[in-house]
């Protein structure tokens, strides 16, 4: 099969069908009119599943074995350990990121960013705060998260004052001279470390501390990572615990602004598969700038004919967020020439998208704009990933 850049030679190719480990068959198509849908359906059911986690599980607790056993010096004084602090800026704002940063604390490689590197002598003491923008569930989640880390985790900010504080959230503007929040002053501390969640060239040459969440970085981290009793619990999607489930697909995150997801890059499946089941989640979406029933309106005047197939759940707590993704079999990031390129989208993969970060995380098969796959080193199997070129429905 030979295409250019955007045009495929025919205007629909099946390519075969594959059997996926999730326990559903998977025909993969080829929209060719302008050269997108790289990727979308026929499902049928499998009698193969997904394996358990437990090997993922036990790697993870057997990768702090660098510091002390929590156990054995379970009468540490507070003083006596190293205190790391993650800063919150918000309710319920990238708290899924929150995990990467302590896994990434607790990993003994030594390859790691001097910055990420802390004391083994002494148990680190996580503190996450302040408290009253800390949710029930994501509190949930921390109390079992804090099973399998190097160190405890505390809600609320130390009594004492940090030997590492992550601020986990900050863009570029923050770092301006004169800011209220004064970062700038502390660019190159080494008492703290920066996430900096836009593209901002200046700081990636000059300030070492800042880190970013995507490998077009000099510094970054992947927050790819979840706490790995959840994701074991959860592991199976709805389909894979019922067969007589249609398969479902998730878009995660908002969609009133084009250039986070494209979702009239759906309309092309939606019309064309119509007589195949099969479901649509649309999961968190409630921002500052659209409600939810302008959401559901955007969806309904979207997918007139299809709105059975459309689930919209609202934004829920994290707990209850995370368990909403484990149920998908399928993550679609939505992403596109249209928006990966542009500045308000993903700056040509220098911002990131969390759809991918969570496709990783919960081990998801995903279908993938093939240059944002290329961003994370994700390569096209055909069982796990699944990718794409520019979309047949532009921006407007």
């Amino acid at each position: 099969m030979k295409s250019s850049s955007k045009v495929f030679a025919a205007i629909l190719v099946v390519v075969g069908v594959i059997q996926l480990s999730i326990g559903i068959h998977f025909t993969k198509l080829l929209d060719t009119a302008d050269g997108y849908w790289g990727s979308i359906l026929v499902l049928q059911q499998s009698t193969s599943m997904v394996k358990d986690t437990d090997d993922f599980y036990n790697a993870t607790k057997s990768g702090h074995s660098c510091f002390p056993s929590r156990k054995r010096n379970s009468q540490y004084q507070k003083d006596e350990a190293t205190i790391i602090y993650l800063e919150t800026a918000h309710v319920n704002l990238h708290y899924e990121t929150f995990y990467s940063f302590i896994h990434t604390i607790c990993n003994c490689n030594n390859d790691k960013d001097s910055h990420w590197s802390i004391n083994t002598n002494t148990i680190p003491h996580f503190y996450v705060g302040p408290d009253y923008m800390l949710t029930v569930g994501f509190e949930r989640v921390l109390r079992e998260y804090n099973a399998t880390t190097c160190g405890p985790i505390y809600f609320g900010t130390p009594e004492v004052d940090p030997h590492l504080t992550i601020v986990t959230t900050s863009y570029p503007s923050d770092f301006q001279p004169g800011h209220k929040r004064q970062y700038h002053n502390l660019i190159n501390d080494p008492r703290y470390i920066f996430i900096c969640h836009e593209d901002a060239p200046l700081l990636e040459e000059n300030a070492t501390n800042v880190f970013f969440l995507t490998p077009r970085h000099n510094r970054y981290i992947v927050p790819s990572f979840f706490p790995p009793a959840f994701v074991q619990r959860h592991s199976k999607s709805i389909r894979q615990r019922h067969p007589e489930k249609p398969p479902m697909f998730l878009v995660l995150g908002s969609f009133n602004n084009a250039y986070r997801r494209n979702i009239h890059s759906l309309v092309y499946p939606l019309k064309h598969y119509r007589d195949v089941n099969f479901t649509i989640r649309f999961l968190g979406g409630a921002s500052a700038s659209a409600t939810n029933d302008v959401l559901t309106k955007i969806l309904h005047d979207n997918f007139p004919k299809d709105s059975h197939k459309i689930e919209f759940l609202p934004r829920v707590d994290t707990d209850e967020f995370m368990v909403c993704v484990s149920e998908a079999d399928v993550v679609l990031p939505l992403v596109e020439g249209g928006n990966f390129y542009h500045e308000k989208g993903y700056q040509g993969g220098r911002k990131l998208t969390s759809s991918v970060m969570w496709g990783m995380g919960f081990h998801k098969k995903m279908i993938l704009y093939r240059p944002l796959a290329d961003v994370f080193g994700i390569k096209e199997d055909n069982k796990t990933y699944f990718l794409h070129g520019d979309a047949t429905a532009t921006l407007p």
